[in-house]
């Protein structure tokens, strides 16, 4: 007799492989919000002789894309997880998106910096080389790539199937800040709420503009530029200050904060121009 894996219809899955089929980003989502979770804590309640940016990478890649990686596959199959591999290597697009990924937000968050705390103090030359350029591959490699390939590539991907990418990108956005709230635990519980709220509110003009870049190019290459570029801007990798703080040494966290404001004002252009 033939074995019962096997039916006309094809292989017969398992009742926790049926369950993510039907509800694909809930189980994305406890996933991340487990296991994830609980490797980004794992430092804060445990004390450990090496960055807590490890950690945080770790979240990224076993937390968000290993999930993303396993439940297209069970969802969708292995040629859709295979399609969802290559766009990490999608180079072949036009080289504005290139120049909007790697310019356009560090840009506007160094004029920022200017307007808001004024003439920077720190060398430009150390800035852009261990400041930008460092923590650009450094932030780039291990976390923001397979980050995007998450959200975007996965998850918000997902919901503009059935929504618009406004609304997708107001559904995604307080999820993707709630990921981050190990970062804001240490602060007295109002100012950890106020900092995620404020995150959150951020983020809509941010997934916009990624669910912009997203439907244009499908690349998650120039997704992952995009984030690791704002983030080298900014506060850095988490194993080195960026271009701001660099530049800011005395306003450090005004500085780092400010590629979240060029984020938004990107996103927010976006949005006004009409793009869909």
């Amino acid at each position: 007799m033939q074995s019962t894996l096997v039916s006309s219809a094809g292989p017969v899955r398992s009742g926790v492989c049926r369950w993510i089929v039907r509800h694909p980003l809930t189980a994305f989502l406890a996933w991340l919000f487990t296991v994830g979770q609980a490797i980004a804590f794992f430092p804060l309640v445990v004390d450990v002789s090496v960055p807590g940016q490890v950690f945080i990478v770790a979240t990224s890649v076993i937390g968000l894309f290993l999930p993303a990686l396993a439940i297209t596959w069970i969802a969708d199959g292995r040629e859709a997880a295979v399609r969802f591999l290559r766009r990490f290597v999608e180079w072949r697009v036009a080289w504005r998106w290139y120049v909007l990924a790697l310019a356009v937000v560090p840009v506007v968050a160094v004029a920022l910096a200017r307007l808001l705390i004024g003439t920077p103090t720190g060398s430009w030359a150390t800035a852009l080389t261990t400041g930008f350029a460092l923590s650009f591959v450094l932030t780039l490699v291990p976390n923001n790539w397979v980050e995007e390939g998450a959200w975007s590539g996965f998850f918000q991907a997902r919901l503009q199937k059935r929504h618009s990418l406004v609304v997708a990108a107001l559904l995604v956005a307080p999820i993707f800040a709630l990921q981050h709230v190990s970062l804001a635990v240490g602060n007295p519980w109002p100012v950890a709420v106020l900092l995620l709220a404020l995150l959150a509110t951020l983020m809509i003009p941010y997934r916009i503009l990624t669910g912009w870049v997203w439907n244009r190019t499908g690349s998650l290459l120039i997704l992952g530029f995009l984030h690791a570029a704002g983030n080298a801007a900014g506060p850095g990798s988490g194993f080195s200050d960026g271009l701001l703080r660099t530049l800011y040494p005395g306003a450090a966290m005004t500085a780092g904060f400010l590629h979240l404001l060029a984020y938004a004002l990107v996103g927010l252009a976006v949005l006004l121009l009409g793009r869909k």
